[in-house]
């Protein structure tokens, strides 16, 4: 009898343990579906330095990758980049062409830019579709010595600070981590220390912060009893009340032993005695680990080993019985494996206008074994307004782009990492923790539709059909787009129910004005109204003023009047451009049949022109009114629709226009002799009319089209890098006082992981800084730093 009863238990528990196990898979499951459908991508930025002078030239290499691998991505063509000023308005904007997870631009600063701080930040269309928190930001410092005042006072703003406890939660009862973040009235970490006391200032314990005013302390909330912090910040006493403990709940507690493990304790009031819960290890929306456990006497504990984790930010969450998020915990792994960048340059001083010689190395930090990488390199001068940057690519791949709000320091965390460190990181992961998901969509199986396109081929232009008389969305009405001009574009594009329509087209390089018209005639009561490329949402992160101390006032005035003298003399070789190789070919590729007009003997109409020479053409005419049937050559009989026509790149919907035209004027006309699709239009034909100059179409748009300013991507510019080659350019007494002495955004290094590079000194003495960043294809981040001298001549 008592064996029968162990063989009952025996299976009871094995039901049981499956059905933890089932219920695990099922969340497993559940991560899986929702992460594979809402990819998400990261862009960095590094720019050739962080602070400018109105009229210099900011330089920059985007580095487009997946955020859950880290690997370079091909999936968007397009990066809009913008700079932002206090209020978050853009002061500047421009689109950066993306080849092969990558690309660069440059962007002139105005002078009518005021001195203070700016956010220079970054997305893909892709991107729109999640929170702008994702966007890349960087703090840029722009001074205009040319407007007053440049030195201003720091603005008083008060100071505050936010307790976080360990896992979210704290319950009566149940001692637990509570974090803290000192911050002043911009955001940024203030060191404080003060004590916890409670309604009758009877004090539990007391507290500091271990950096950038960050730190944590133990409590054990008691029934009936309200806590509070004092503490002194900016010359202000706060007494802050502290967030108020569950009467029931979970808390989670953390700790790493020395064999790399990571020991999560859970805690639960009785209530939740033999209810089992389940812990889900995640690495950047890659399911790592889920476990199940059974709350026995009001605990369970878990194990996680480290090293089964992703290297970075893993979110640990834990979830009762009923799969609902109750703690959630981030941890940090340091990357086990990073490119490492090798930096020798061929001397440590060097004169004047004298040549400046480098060899990179790139391999595995690991096993030291060459690996290639794409790589982007500035050499600048550092002095009291530029320092060395506090971020690069690894602190930001592993650390800054999955936590919530402004990291001070970045590059804290990873150098020389002790105790200190990794207790200062662990209090930024607890003040600070995020994610890219919200828990709910994952449970509930719901996938966010996505309003804007990845632009995989080239820019998307979003819009909206609008009846003009009730002023209400139109659903499936098709509209045209076109890009006037000799390297015309054009697209069609059918409204959805909501009424918004997108265009894709081929890359246009210069601004232009683009022509939006409703398809048919019939719909002459609707207008397309066009929606700006950008975005318009910001992230919550804070911002500060620029503060510029008496001290620099002399460096200021040096570099003011080097830029000067870099606009006087050398604006020219600034602003070369890179020679573009555009695809000339319209977007139905090659005509069926052309006809080059100068090849035939002129006549005074284009009646005549149709009639005479273009017999894939037929020209009627009822009344004043002229309309075209094209050939078709499969079949060798007329379309019954009419076609599309064409007019340097416009589309034209009343024939007469073109019969109206100066054959003088018109250099080609190309001839489509079959039914052809694009988007979601048929067109019985084409027939496409291009004049001499490409701007005829301009004067013949309809009046019910949308005439809106485009910009076009950015053509890249040439970083100017002078040659002293001959003793004459050494001795010319054209001055030279460039601050930033070379930039490079494209090295790729062999597959020997070898590259070399060459420049030149400038007239300025000083120390410069050899800044090297970059990315191998299977998505190793590099980054390294070296140090050079320009002194006088003896």
């Amino acid at each position: 009898m008592k064996c029968c009863a162990y063989i009952l238990i025996f299976f009871l528990q094995c039901g049981l343990l499956n059905a933890q196990n089932q219920q695990a898979d099922l969340l497993n499951k559940q991560f899986y579906t929702y992460q594979s459908g809402t990819f998400q991508e990261k862009l960095y930025i590094h720019t050739d330095k962080s602070f400018y002078l109105a009229g210099e030239t900011i330089w920059f290499k985007v580095y487009d990758i997946d955020a859950s691998f880290h690997k370079p991505l091909t999936t968007s063509t397009i990066a809009y980049t913008e700079i932002l000023n206090k209020d978050r308005k853009p002061v500047l904007q421009t689109k950066v062409q993306l080849s092969n997870g990558g690309g660069n631009g440059s962007v002139t600063i105005p002078g009518f830019l005021p001195t203070g701080n700016y956010i220079f930040r970054a997305y893909t269309s892709w991107m729109k579709n999640f929170s702008p928190d994702f966007y890349y930001e960087q703090t840029i410092h722009i001074v205009n010595t040319l407007k007053s005042p440049v030195v201003a006072p720091a603005p008083k703003l008060p100071a505050s600070v936010q307790f976080f406890p360990e896992g979210g939660n704290e319950v009566i009862g149940f001692s637990g981590k509570i974090a803290f973040k000192a911050t002043d009235g911009e955001g940024f970490g203030l060191d404080c220390k003060g004590l916890i006391v409670t309604q009758n200032n009877d004090t539990v314990t007391s507290f500091q912060s271990v950096h950038n005013g960050m730190g944590n302390f133990q409590l054990k909330p008691e029934k009936n009893k309200t806590y509070y912090a004092v503490l002194k910040l900016n010359d202000s006493l706060i007494r802050q009340k502290l967030p108020d403990a569950e009467q029931d709940g979970f808390v989670m507690n953390m700790a790493e032993e020395e064999s790399g493990r990571l020991k999560f304790t859970v805690r639960a009031t009785p209530n939740f005695n033999n209810t089992t819960v389940y812990l889900l290890s995640q690495t950047r929306q890659v399911i790592k680990n889920v476990q199940s456990s059974t709350i026995k006497d009001g605990e369970t504990i878990f194990f996680l080993d480290k090293k089964d984790l992703g290297d970075g930010i893993s979110g640990i969450t834990l979830f009762d019985q009923e799969k609902r998020p109750v703690c959630e915990r981030l941890v940090f792994k340091r990357p086990q494996q990073i490119l490492s960048i090798g930096v020798n340059m061929d001397q440590t001083v060097y004169e004047s206008r004298k040549p400046v010689h480098i060899d990179l190395l790139s391999t595995r930090s690991t096993d030291k074994s060459s690996v290639s990488g794409n790589l982007s390199l500035s050499v600048f001068m550092i002095d009291s307004l530029q320092h060395i940057p506090g971020q690069n690519i690894i602190s930001w791949m592993f650390l800054t782009s999955d936590l919530k709000g402004r990291i001070e320091s970045p590059g804290y965390y990873f150098t020389n990492p002790d105790n200190k460190v990794d207790e200062a990181l662990d209090n930024l992961l607890l003040t600070q923790g995020w994610r890219r998901f919200k828990w709910n969509d994952i449970l509930e199986s719901r996938i966010p539709s996505f309003e804007f396109l990845p632009e995989i081929e080239g820019p998307v232009v979003n819009g909206k059909i609008i009846n003009r008389l009730t002023g209400s969305p139109v659903g499936g009405s098709t509209a045209l787009l076109s890009v006037p001009g000799v390297d015309y574009a054009f697209s069609s594009a059918t409204s959805n129910a909501q009424g918004n329509v997108r265009f894709g087209f081929k890359d246009i390089y210069k601004n232009n004005a683009i022509v939006v018209e409703p398809a048919q005639l019939k719909d002459s009561n609707y207008r397309v109204d066009i929606t700006s490329s950008y975005s318009d949402k910001f992230s919550s992160k804070s911002f500060r003023t620029l503060i510029l101390s008496k001290d620099q006032e002399a460096a200021l005035l040096n570099r003011s009047i080097g830029n000067q003298v870099e606009n006087t003399y050398g604006i020219e070789k600034k602003h070369r451009y890179a020679k573009i190789s555009m695809d000339t070919t319209s977007f139905y590729g090659k005509p069926d049949r052309y006809f080059n007009l100068d090849e035939f003997t002129r006549f005074q109409t284009m009646e005549e022109v149709l009639r005479e020479y273009i017999d894939d053409v037929r020209v009627r005419k009822d009344g004043d009114k002229y309309s075209f049937k094209v050939r078709n050559k499969l079949f060798n009989i007329y379309f019954e629709e009419n076609p599309l026509i064409l007019l340097d790149g416009i589309p034209i919907s009343d024939a007469s226009k073109i019969i109206a035209l100066d054959p003088q004027k018109i250099r080609r006309i190309e001839i489509v002799t079959h039914r052809y699709y694009i988007g979601s239009s048929v067109f019985d034909g084409i027939v496409n009319v291009k004049s001499y100059s490409g701007e005829i179409g301009a004067t013949q748009i309809d009046p019910n089209s949308l005439v809106v300013e485009f910009e076009g991507l950015q053509q890249q510019r040439e970083f100017y890098s002078p040659q002293y080659s001959s003793g004459d350019d050494v001795e010319s007494h054209m001055p030279d006082f460039r601050n930033v002495l070379y930039w490079a955004p494209q090295i790729i290094t062999g597959s020997d992981g070898k590259s070399k590079l060459s420049f030149y000194t400038s007239d300025l003495k000083g120390k410069f800084a050899v800044v090297i960043q970059g990315l191998t294809k299977d998505g190793l981040p590099g980054s390294a730093i070296g140090f050079f001298e320009v002194k006088k001549t003896d």
